[in-house]
């Protein structure tokens, strides 16, 4: 009876003990194969690196993007500062020879007297020369599609010809792929699965292709009735005879007007007459609340600028450019200076692409007053060498008088005045502005000998010293310019580029500075000659000339086979979607 307790008593210290030790090996094991765990993808990379630098690996990647100043090398992005790749007029790839050379491990050496560069990468040498398709690889004389060149001081080479010399691996994908080109010095095959891979990666680093970019995007700018969508402009319009709407800003938020852009891109949105929108576009159907609840598929918008604005006078609706980018699933992003664009991807650290869309809205200009009515005809009504004070029959002064039946038609103008004749005539020109009407330069003094026969700084002082007394008395400074007698040269030109003038002549001429007093001739010459997009040249100084356009308006206007409207030049431009460019002659704008 005794043997049980005895025994049980002498064994379970022994079997504690044994457990201690169990326990202290599963630490030792767990230890281990943390370390195997930790060892093995070290190991890994070490022997990878290894056998990349003895047979050549392919962790040596570089890739190009066509007119990005940004390339792209393992994972990280490489800056090219301004020699950004370019294809040429048969699509060869060059890139800039000192990037690829450096970036692959290539020593580059230049000699200035023959003309030629060489790249040696370990044994092997290679020596192009500029304007030549030779390339000379160790003994060995090889025939390059293109040769060299030399661009603002940075020599490009053809990058699959420079690069397969050497044996490296080059893959090249279009530019609705994203227009790169592929490097590896790895000598195993650059396959169509490994270069999506690599492209794949690239295009996170580098962002979309210039025509990538042009397909999917859509531009607007504030104030513009315009839109840019796959590199076409159109106008927003809700339908056909309607004005155009432009986008606007309100409280440093950019809104766009919804039932016309959306119908500008192919697209429909219909009120319901109470508080709801709905938005078909690309196939997905949205809703829009006037408490600017959105719902796009069937899912709930939310996220910062999310807003709607309703345009009391005008009744249009209009909904934030974030929310506008929610309606055409894209992404929105702001180019500064106005300009904003939706795309398929999220540009943000993508400057080159930023600034490329940047490029595309010069024919994003301003919209037109709403006071202009939708014509057939359009005609911009342009007077020379006033204004003009009191005379016999108008003592209130003729400009007054010629600005007066301008208003009682509805029709705007463009004077080109002289800043001597300013000087003396001036109690009007608060009206010119308030009226809708343009101002323009047509120089100090009216030089008769005109413009190319006179020094630059002379032209310049002309032209200079007249915008600044006509921002002293009409509260702003012109926006175009007229030379005397419709006369420049090279030289005007340039310095009406200096100045951010446009040149304006005319492609129908009244004669008026010949009859002067004879407003039948002014209406004849008139009715006989415009055409849509005429520009009309006539005086702010005779008698004729006042009768006679506005017989010619009211004829006009009565016509029942087209419309007419009488707009100003840069009004004219803008309807017709043609940016006015400093330095540039208009004669009409079509």
């Amino acid at each position: 009876m005794s043997y049980q307790p005895a025994y049980r008593s002498a064994y379970r210290p022994y079997r504690r003990r044994r457990r201690r030790r169990r326990n202290s090996h599963y630490g030792v094991l767990i230890a281990l194969i943390l370390m195997i765990i930790v060892a093995v993808p070290v190991a890994f990379h070490i022997i990878k690196g290894i056998s990349s630098a003895i047979f050549g690996g392919d962790q040596n990647q570089l890739v190009y993007q066509v007119d990005n100043p940004r390339a792209w090398q393992d994972g990280d992005a490489v800056d090219l500062g301004n020699a950004a790749p370019y294809r040429n007029s048969n699509g060869t790839v060059y890139v800039p020879i000192d990037s690829l050379c450096g970036n692959l491990g290539m020593e580059l050496t230049w000699d200035e007297s023959g003309k030629t560069a060489t790249a040696k990468y370990k044994k092997d040498t290679a020596t192009v020369q500029m304007g030549s398709t030779s390339l000379r690889f160790n003994e060995e004389d090889k025939t390059m599609s293109a040769a060299p060149e030399v661009k603002e001081g940075t020599t490009f080479v053809p990058a699959r010809d420079f690069c397969q010399a050497f044996s490296w691996q080059v893959g090249e994908l279009g530019a609705d792929q994203g227009d790169l080109l592929v490097i590896s010095q790895s000598k195993k095959e650059l396959d169509e699965k490994k270069l999506g891979k690599i492209a794949e990666d690239a295009l996170a680093v580098l962002g979309p292709s210039k025509q990538q970019l042009e397909t999917g995007s859509i531009i607007m700018r504030t104030d513009s009735d315009k839109l840019v969508s796959s590199g076409e402009n159109r106008k927003m319009t809700e339908g056909e005879g309607k004005r155009s709407t432009a986008a606007i800003e309100v409280d440093g938020v950019k809104y766009v007007p919804l039932k016309a852009a959306i119908a500008s891109l192919g697209g429909m949105a219909s009120f319901d007459g109470k508080d709801e929108w709905t938005v078909e576009y690309n196939g997905i159907q949205s809703t829009v609340r006037s408490d600017g609840k959105t719902e796009v598929g069937g899912d709930r918008v939310k996220g910062d600028g999310i807003q709607v604005y309703q345009d009391e006078e005008s009744g249009k609706f209009y909904v934030s450019a974030q929310l506008f980018a929610a309606l055409t699933g894209k992404n929105y992003t702001d180019l500064g200076e106005g300009a904003y664009a939706f795309t398929n991807m999220p540009l943000d650290g993508f400057d080159s692409q930023k600034a490329y869309l940047a490029s595309m809205e010069s024919g994003l200009t301003k919209a037109v007053g709403a006071d202009i009515p939708e014509a057939d005809v359009y005609v911009a009504l342009t007077f020379d060498d006033g204004p003009t004070g009191a005379k016999d029959g108008y003592p209130d002064g003729m400009t007054a008088t010629l600005l007066d039946g301008l208003k009682e038609r509805g029709a705007h103008a463009t004077f080109f005045m002289c800043g001597y004749r300013l000087k003396d005539f001036n109690s009007h020109c608060a009206r010119y502005l308030a009226e809708g009407h343009e101002l323009g330069n047509h120089t100090m003094n009216h030089p008769m000998e005109m413009l190319p026969a006179l020094s630059e700084e002379k032209i310049r002082e002309e032209v200079e010293s007249n915008s600044q007394l006509i921002e002293q008395y009409c509260g702003e400074r012109p926006t175009v310019m007229r030379p005397v007698g419709g006369a420049y040269d090279d030289k005007v030109k340039a310095v009406m580029k200096e100045l951010g003038l446009p040149i304006i002549n005319w492609d129908v001429d009244t004669l008026d500075w010949k009859t002067k007093t004879d407003p039948v001739s002014v209406k004849n010459n008139i009715l006989n000659q415009v055409k849509d997009g005429s520009i009309v040249l006539m005086h702010d100084l005779y008698s004729g000339t006042i009768e006679g356009v506005l017989a010619a308006i009211d004829e006009l206007q009565s016509r029942t086979d087209k419309t007419y409207a009488f707009v100003t030049v840069s009004e004219l431009a803008a309807i017709k979607g043609v940016s006015l460019e400093p330095g540039q002659v208009y004669s009409n704008i079509e």
